[in-house]
């Protein structure tokens, strides 16, 4: 059983007191023996002095006999136990029970009085006391000889015992009282030291102990705050550093897992969530094996934290499900060197390879362009220059050719510049009410001469009264590059419908053909740019396989969509959708 430092404190002050009081009565014991001896011992000195000076009155008689005064003097004890004694001058007792060897004896016949504490044939302990008879002549003719048992001086002490043991229960009982007292002014401070620290343990870093006084106990409380006080800024500022650096992980589009040297997930940002498609909460000290699996980023992990080594890869497809993924991990350390975890930071370039891809086909496309109408300009002018400049006729076809080649460049071009400024929002568009029925049937008269060269029906159907907030400039441009595709890809005796209908807030133009169709697996295609569902055919009509790409920008820039559907030798419907009430809004 644990004692309180209170019953410790107080226990020692007891003992202490105790062992004092023992010491210090063993020692007023003593001294008091001492006393009572000295006492009794005076009092048996003078107890024969007086004797020996009654005796001077028969000193001088011979007519007295020894034994007569050995009796008359028995009448003179005290006490039972006491003996008295005359020697004459040569030693002798009446009694015999004197031993003239005795130094009081000796010391007494030479003329002195003595006294002496020692143990008697029988083994008991007794004063003794001689004083001599001095004759009238001055010379000792006797001595008087008394003793009396020591014990006498024991009972004394006996009949104090009582007193004695009193006062040390009545020191102890104060000791008591003065310990509890003492004991509780020192401990309270300690106890509310401790309480002090349970609840700064248990969290509640404010908690401040009382102080009183200047002495150690109150150095101590001050010690004892100034460090609650540097641990509790301690924490805060740690707190606050944790709550930025998470806010900045969490913050981050860059996914950040991070483990413990024994692989447990300790982080999952948000990004990682989504990324990795797990949630925090399920992932949070679990071991990123049982939560990854076997994919290759808890292997790297692994690896990170077993051999200390930082890895980078870009993990394809298949991998992290359809994402193409570049991870690095690298171990975390700490202040000593050790290794004690690994963190990951994972990033989707899945877009950014995707990009890269469309900007090399661009390029591919962009030079095998230019390179066609090149070429065909680059042969023609060659041969002009080889002589065909004298035959008038050559020379104007040719010229003829140049011209149209390069009209076909300068398309390109523009093209690229209008898709270029349309993609990185650079277009600002001039909205204003448009009536939609009057817009087609323009963009239907524009091309009619195309259809009818062409042995083609086109057609019109759009209700009057049909008005969108929009850049009619745009929209003729998509209108126009729909009929346009159209009218290419519909074969002689065919027929083209554009149709307008208002639908749920909305209005709905429809461009419809007859022709051959578009392949399924080239439906989705459609709007990339330089895409061509047939290119045998499309390269001779003049295209630059960016109309389509330019319309579902614009589109989509009047807050609308396009959308392509197509059976195969029954005809493509092209829909664009635009809000009635749609205000525009302009790319900037």
């Amino acid at each position: 059983m644990r004692r309180s430092i209170r019953w410790n404190i107080t226990a020692s002050y007891l003992v202490l007191v105790f062992l004092v009081l023992v010491i210090f009565t063993a020692y007023v014991v003593r001294a008091l023996e001492r006393q009572y001896v000295n006492t009794y011992a005076y009092v048996v000195a003078t107890q024969a002095k007086v004797i020996s000076l009654m005796m001077r009155e028969y000193a001088d008689d011979p007519g007295q006999d020894l034994a007569r005064l050995q009796v008359m003097v028995q009448q003179l004890r005290w006490r039972k136990d006491a003996t008295i004694s005359l020697l004459d001058a040569t030693g002798r007792s009446p009694g015999g029970t004197v031993d003239p060897a005795a130094p009081e004896v000796r010391a007494a016949f030479a003329g002195e009085e003595a006294q002496s504490v020692r143990t008697d044939s029988q083994g008991v302990k007794r004063v003794y006391a001689a004083a001599p008879i001095v004759g009238a002549d001055g010379n000792v003719v006797g001595v008087v000889h008394v003793s009396a048992p020591r014990i006498w001086v024991l009972r004394q002490l006996q009949r104090m015992a009582p007193a004695l043991l009193t006062a040390m229960l009545l020191g102890l009982t104060a000791a008591v009282v003065v310990g509890a007292a003492l004991s509780r002014r020192i401990t309270r401070p300690l106890l509310a030291l401790g309480a002090a620290a349970a609840r700064i343990s248990a969290g509640d870093l404010s908690t401040r102990a009382p102080v009183h006084g200047t002495d150690e106990l109150g150095a101590l409380g001050r010690t004892f705050n100034e460090m609650a006080e540097r641990l509790e800024q301690t924490v805060a500022d740690i707190s606050d550093e944790r709550n930025r650096i998470e806010a900045i992980v969490a913050a981050m589009t860059d996914a950040v897992v991070a483990t413990d040297r024994h692989d447990t997930i300790m982080l999952l940002n948000r990004a990682a969530e989504d990324l990795l498609r797990v949630r925090r909460d399920d992932a949070l000290g679990r071991s990123s094996t049982r939560v990854f699996g076997t994919r290759r980023l808890s292997a790297m992990l692994h690896e990170a934290t077993a051999h200390g080594r930082v890895t980078a890869e870009e993990l394809p497809p298949g991998t992290m499900g359809d994402r193409v993924v570049e991870a690095h991990c690298a171990p975390v350390r700490s202040s000593g060197g050790e290794v004690t975890g690994a963190v990951a930071v994972l990033r989707d370039v899945t877009e950014l390879r995707q990009t890269e891809r469309l900007r090399r086909e661009l390029t591919a496309n962009v030079s095998h362009e230019l390179r066609t109408p090149l070429t065909s300009i680059k042969g023609f002018a060659e041969t002009l220059l080889d002589g065909a400049m004298r035959d008038e006729a050559t020379a104007r076809r040719f010229l003829t050719i140049i011209d149209s080649e390069t009209d076909r460049l300068v398309k390109l071009v523009d093209d690229l510049l209008d898709l270029s400024l349309l993609e990185s929002k650079r277009v600002t568009l001039d909205p204003k009410p448009v009536d939609l029925g009057g817009l087609i049937a323009h963009t239907v008269d524009k091309l009619r001469p195309i259809a009818d060269h062409s042995q083609l029906t086109l057609v019109q159907s759009a209700p009057a009264g049909i008005v969108v907030f929009a850049d009619a400039d745009r929209l003729e441009q998509v209108f126009t590059n729909l009929v346009d595709n159209a009218l290419k890809y519909t074969p002689p005796g065919g027929r083209v419908e554009v149709q307008a209908r208002p639908v749920n807030g909305e209005v709905e133009v429809a461009v419809h053909d007859s022709g051959q169709g578009i392949q399924p697996e080239d439906l989705p295609h459609v709007f990339e740019r330089f895409y061509r569902a047939d290119r045998s055919r499309t390269r001779g009509s003049g295209g630059t396989g960016l109309g389509l790409a330019i319309a579902k920008h614009i589109v989509e820039a009047h807050g609308g969509r396009i959308s392509v559907s197509s059976r195969l030798n029954e005809g493509t419907t092209f829909k664009v959708t635009i809000p009635l009430s749609s205000g525009g809004g302009a790319i900037q």
